[in-house]
This record gives C-alpha cells, sequence and structure tokens, in this order.
C-alpha cells in the first residue's frame, strides 16, 4: 500500500496491476502510463471459481481484488 495525497494506492507482486480509491485519477493516470493495469471496482469483484486457493482458512471462490492484493507467500 501506498499513501499518494488522501488516496491509498496497491500494487501487487504477482504482475503489473494496481488499484486504489477512485478519487485517485492522477496516481491511475501515472500508472497507467508506466505499463501497470488498473483494476477497477467492477473487474476487482468478479469472483474466481475452480481456482483451489486457501484464503484464511477456506477455500472458497474469491475475487479477482483479493487474489491479487491480499497475496501472502
Amino acid at each position: 500500500m501506498i499513501e499518494f495525497g488522501e488516496s491509498e494506492l496497491f500494487i501487487t507482486t504477482l504482475g503489473r496491476f494496481a488499484t486504489g480509491d477512485e478519487d485517485g485519477v492522477t496516481a491511475r493516470r501515472a500508472l497507467e502510463s508506466a505499463g501497470f493495469r488498473w483494476i477497477d471496482g467492477t473487474t476487482g469483484a468478479i469472483r474466481v471459481t475452480d481456482l483451489c486457493v486457501y484464503y484464511f482458512g477456506g477455500r472458497e471462490p474469491v475475487s479477482v481484488d483479493t487474489l491479487l492484493f491480499y497475496w501472502q507467500d
């Protein structure tokens, strides 16, 4: 997580993906121009099924934003 003014940005270590507050338009443009793909709320909310991921005690379908931005190794 990176603080950018009043906004919070999240950069994943799993690829060139970023997300943050919808108000972070300046940061979004800068990251996209640097080659990052911005994960908006709609895309981040997509549930991924049939991917066996252990997440806080369960192996349930999880969302794209959970898979990308709450990753622990």
